[in-house]
């Protein structure tokens, strides 16, 4: 049921979005995912607590005790997740946010990565070490990156990985680690968003805007927001993009850059997902609120 839309999202310039549901967290807001499958969404707090929500904005699981949640990833089908708490703990956890296998990891992580059926996992270590994981926890696959990465994620339609550091190298892996393709972008990434099929690549590169890439790493462009872009999501098939910036705006685009949307937002953004077919986003700001906007 739509919600009371409130007073900073009415002073935006564009076609206001309804508020579909708005979801807090007991603290602090520290991750966000979504299964883009099942259409919940997966939140972690600054206390350890998970919030499991559905897609009718209904808190459907909570589990709480692990902390600091650093990093979590949810599967598209929506049959479980990781979470890397503290330094160098990678956890499993089923649908019902019960932690069932963990493991201590060599190094400090970065950041992880689950696959859509949630059965292979990838895990970013400091010193440019990475590992996959199959289902039972165990490591099958081990590769090394001259930067280490801060973004990772899984092809849905071919067996490889997109995995970006935060300074600026760009790469395509096969499943087994084996380097496709490396592009150094020339810029800070606050962060990554593939198409559905692999072919459309967004990066959030600060000051250079959202940098737009091709499926084999060839440049297509880039949009200009006139601000320091921190965070980017795209539909399924590139229809719609949402971006958050450091200076607090909040942007929903099309994918000839004509921004619909824009507002200048209380809180600063976490994170941000937009729906498989682009009529909405979740938003995620550091207060804990999170909320799902859509637009008719």
């Amino acid at each position: 049921m739509t919600q009371q839309v409130p007073d900073w999202i009415h002073q935006g310039r564009g076609a206001t979005p309804n508020v579909d549901w708005t979801v807090s967290t007991e603290a602090p807001l520290v991750a966000l995912q979504m299964g883009r499958e099942t259409g919940e969404v997966l939140a972690a707090d600054e206390a350890g607590g998970l919030y499991l929500i559905n897609r009718a904005g209904a808190i459907s699981a909570v589990s709480r005790g692990r902390a600091p949640i650093r990093a979590i990833a949810w599967g598209d089908t929506g049959g479980g997740g990781i979470a890397l708490v503290g330094k160098r703990t990678l956890y499993w956890f089923n649908r019902g946010l019960k932690f069932d296998k963990k493991i201590v990891l060599s190094d400090r992580a970065l950041n992880v990565a689950l696959d859509a059926h949630a059965e292979y996992a990838v895990v970013s270590l400091d010193g440019g070490q990475n590992l996959i994981f199959d289902a039972p926890r165990k490591p099958i696959h081990e590769f090394k990156t001259y930067q280490p990465l801060a973004h990772l994620e899984f092809l849905v339609h071919e067996p490889a990985i997109f995995g970006v550091s935060a300074f600026g190298m760009f790469y395509k892996f096969e499943f087994s680690g084996n380097e496709i393709w490396g592009e150094n972008l020339w810029s800070d990434v606050g962060g990554l968003s593939v198409s559905g099929n692999g072919s459309t690549i967004l990066l959030a590169c600060f000051a250079h805007g959202i940098q737009r890439y091709t499926g084999d790493g060839e440049s297509d462009g880039s949009y200009q927001l006139g601000e320091t872009v921190s965070r980017i999501s795209s539909s399924f098939n590139p229809y719609r993009m949402m971006a958050a910036t450091i200076e607090q705006q909040l942007c929903w685009l099309d994918f000839q850059g004509q921004v619909l949307w824009s507002a200048t937002t209380p809180h600063k953004t976490v994170a941000i997902h937009c729906d498989p077919l682009g009529y909405g986003a979740v938003c995620g700001f550091e207060s804990g609120e999170i909320m799902r906007l859509s637009w008719d």
